[in-house]
C-alpha cells in the first residue's frame, strides 16, 4: 500500500491556518497530522512532528515563523511559510508558480517556499508580465489600488466587523497611509522595480474577495525594442494572453469588459475560488489592468495548497476550485 505524504500545520488557529486545516482534512491523498492543542507552540513537539512529516505549513507571525525555521534547520522537512518573514530571502523560493515555467519547477523542487501576500499576488500578477514583455519600464511611477474583504485582516478584524455597528465599519477604510505596507518589499524584489509604487490598500465591509487595480498612461510605456510607440488595450491583452496561456489558475477576461460585466466589477467575483482573473479596460491613452481573486484563496490558503501540490508531485489543481 502506498504511503501517503504526511503534512502538518503550525499555527492552525489563525485565519489561514484554519482554512488550510478545513481544506486539507478533506483530502484523501495526504495524511494530515495535528499538533496537540496544549503543545502547538512547543518547539520540541514541533521538531518531533517535523521529523515524522514530509511537509509543514507555517501560519505564524513573522518572529515566530523565524524561530520555528531555525529550530528545524537540521531536519529535512519541506516548509511552506505563509508569513512575510521569508518572501524576500534568497534562500527561499517565492510561491507564485505563474511567474514562469522555471518558477513552477523551482517550487516543485524547493525545500523552503514563501507563500505570497494577498495584495502582492494581485500586483505581481499585473506588473510581472508587462515588465517581462519589455513594455513597462522598471522605473515607471506606479500607483496600485487594492480593495479587500475584511477577512484579510485576520481574526481580530473579522471579530470587529462581525460585532461592531459603528459607521466606520460600514464604509471603505483606507490604510497603509505611511507607504510602508509589508507587501511592498516582495513586490519590488519579484518585479525588479527601481522605485516603490504608491500603494493604496482599502478594506471594506464584505467578507472575502480582492480587486487590485493599476493604471497606465500608454505614452509613457515602451515598445519591446525600447523605442517609444503607440500601445493600446489590444497589446495589453496579447501580452497577458501569452504570459498566462498555460495557466490553470489565472484567467483573462474578454476585452469587452463592460459588455461582459456591465458597468461594475465586483471585488468578490472570485470569492470561494482559488483562481485569479485579469481584466483589461480603458482606452488607447489610459489603460486599467484589474486583478480579481479571493484573498483567502489565491491570496492565501489556495496559493499555499497549489505550492504544496507541486512540492509533493501532485497535479497542481488537486483539491482547489478554479
Amino acid at each position: 500500500m502506498k504511503t501517503l505524504p504526511k503534512v502538518f500545520i503550525v499555527g492552525e488557529s489563525g485565519t489561514t491556518g484554519l482554512r488550510l486545516q478545513d481544506r486539507l482534512s478533506e483530502r484523501k491523498d495526504i495524511e494530515l497530522l495535528h499538533l496537540p492543542e496544549d503543545k502547538r507552540k512547543d518547539i520540541q513537539t514541533i521538531q518531533a512532528f517535523a521529523k515524522e512529516a514530509d511537509l509543514m505549513f507555517l501560519c505564524l507571525p513573522d518572529a515566530a515563523s523565524k524561530e520555528v525555521v531555525e529550530a528545524v534547520k537540521d531536519i529535512p522537512i519541506r516548509i511552506l511559510d505563509t508569513s512575510t518573514a521569508h518572501r524576500t530571502d534568497d534562500d527561499w523560493v517565492y510561491g507564485f508558480p505563474e511567474l514562469s515555467k522555471d518558477q513552477k519547477e523551482a517550487i516543485s523542487k524547493a525545500q523552503k517556499v514563501a507563500v505570497p501576500g494577498c495584495h502582492a499576488s494581485g500586483v505581481i500578477s499585473i506588473l510581472y508580465p508587462l515588465i517581462h514583455a519589455g513594455i513597462l519600464p522598471i522605473n515607471y511611477p506606479l500607483h496600485c489600488f487594492s480593495l479587500t474583504g475584511y477577512s484579510g485582516g485576520g481574526k481580530k478584524m473579522i471579530a470587529q466587523y462581525d460585532e461592531e455597528e459603528g459607521a466606520d465599519f460600514k464604509a471603505p477604510r483606507q490604510y497603509g497611509l505611511s507607504q510602508n505596507h509589508k507587501h511592498l518589499p516582495e513586490i519590488m524584489k519579484v518585479c525588479h522595480l527601481c522605485e516603490a509604487p504608491l500603494f493604496s490598500p482599502v478594506v471594506d465591509d464584505f467578507f472575502e474577495g480582492m480587486e487590485v487595480t493599476i493604471g497606465f498612461h500608454t505614452h509613457f510605456l515602451q515598445l519591446p525594442c525600447g523605442l517609444p510607440g503607440d500601445i493600446d488595450t489590444d497589446d495589453f491583452h496579447m501580452i497577458f494572453k501569452k504570459h498566462y496561456e498555460n495557466s490553470k489558475f489565472i484567467h483573462l477576461s474578454p476585452l469587452s469588459l463592460e459588455e461582459t460585466n456591465g458597468l461594475f466589477l465586483s471585488a468578490n467575483e472570485n470569492a470561494g475560488k482559488d483562481s485569479l482573473t485579469i481584466h483589461i479596460a480603458g482606452n488607447d491613452d489610459r489603460v486599467l489592468v484589474i486583478s480579481t481573486f479571493d484573498n483567502l484563496g489565491k491570496g492565501a490558503s489556495g496559493a499555499a495548497i497549489e505550492c504544496m501540490n507541486l512540492m509533493l508531485g501532485m497535479p497542481e489543481e488537486t483539491g482547489l476550485v478554479i
